[in-house]
């Protein structure tokens, strides 16, 4: 009988050495998208071993070190496949992606300007790097990037999402709103976005279009404080009180740490003409931000002075 497994286990080696390195990459991939790491890396290493100019398999591998949390080995394979193909495009884009993942962006600029040196319409480079520009500062850059992206591209979300952003620092909010009426024409339920043109609304003055933007964000994701803050300023524009405190208590209840929810509840119940609740309120604010105490106390003071005396009219 052990004559007969030995027997086997040979025939199934010699079978395993006429196999080519493609096979054993091929099964490597079938073994990653199943989530086996250890057989995808078995035949990766196999695939390596029988071709060592095998930039395809050295880029798989490096997404699998990666998965694994093995970032180094990951950067060796990228850069070497890279060496060996220089006009390899994933090894590209993976690479300067794993430099964004790690918030170091000029390195993430440079590899995929390399990428875009071997191909000029590589639309993953363009929208990769115009993001990493965003991270730099650079809003110039990213937002041409950005727009050669779309062009080949017109479904690129984040793309519309960041040049969108870019407009809005430089107060063109009509563009910001046209980019991000974009982006939830894609999505639907794409929160941050409709937070967003909330946002550029507010800075129009279009307060009645940025409360149904705010309103809608905290409708989708009902536990983020700051779309319920935002939604209670713009119901003070509105002189909707009521509504302002309920979003303004839901922001506290939030947020119960913060100051600012309890500064603006201080800031509608004034408006309210309830002294007493302002107070309360402006003085949580102080507490929790002694920083901007002083602020608090000019309004409490600015509370608690009387009433100017109604001018008698003329005959």
């Amino acid at each position: 009988m052990k004559k007969l497994l030995i027997a086997a286990l040979a025939a199934a080696a010699l079978a395993g050495c006429n196999r080519s390195p493609e096979f054993y990459f091929s099964r490597g991939n079938h073994y990653l998208s199943a989530g086996n790491d250890s057989a995808a890396l078995e035949n990766y290493n196999k695939a390596l071993l029988l071709k060592k100019l095998f930039p395809e398999a050295l880029t798989s591998r490096g997404m699998l070190f990666e998965r694994m949390g093995d970032r180094q080995k990951a950067g060796l394979d990228y850069r070497k496949a890279i060496e060996l193909k220089p006009d390899y495009l994933p090894a590209y884009n993976n690479l300067g992606a794993m430099m964004m993942d790690a918030e170091n962006y000029k390195e993430a600029v440079a590899l995929f300007t390399q990428a875009l040196k071997a191909k000029k319409d590589y639309s993953y480079a363009l929208l990769n790097r115009g993001l990493s520009h965003y991270k730099l500062g650079d809003c110039a850059a990213a937002s041409a990037d950005l727009s050669r992206a779309l062009q080949l591209n017109p479904k690129a979300e984040l793309a519309y999402y960041h040049r969108a952003l870019c407009a809005r620092k430089a107060r063109n909010y009509a563009a910001a709103v046209a980019d991000l009426d974009s982006v939830i024409e894609l999505n639907p339920a794409a929160a941050l976005a409709r937070f967003e043109r909330g946002k550029a609304y507010y800075y129009m003055a279009d307060y009645a279009a940025s409360v149904q933007d705010f309103s809608a964000a905290a409708g989708l994701k009902a536990d983020d404080p700051g779309y319920h803050y935002w939604l209670a300023l713009a119901l003070v524009k509105t002189r909707y009180y009521e509504g302002a405190l309920d979003a303004a208590r839901k922001t506290s209840e939030l947020a119960p740490d913060q100051y600012q929810p309890h500064g603006l509840l201080g800031d509608i119940y004034a408006a309210m003409g309830d002294r007493e609740a302002a107070a309360a309120e402006y003085g949580k604010a102080a507490e929790l931000a002694p920083t901007f105490a002083a602020v608090y106390r000019s309004k409490l003071a600015a509370l608690q002075k009387p009433a100017a005396p109604a001018r008698k009219k003329r005959n």
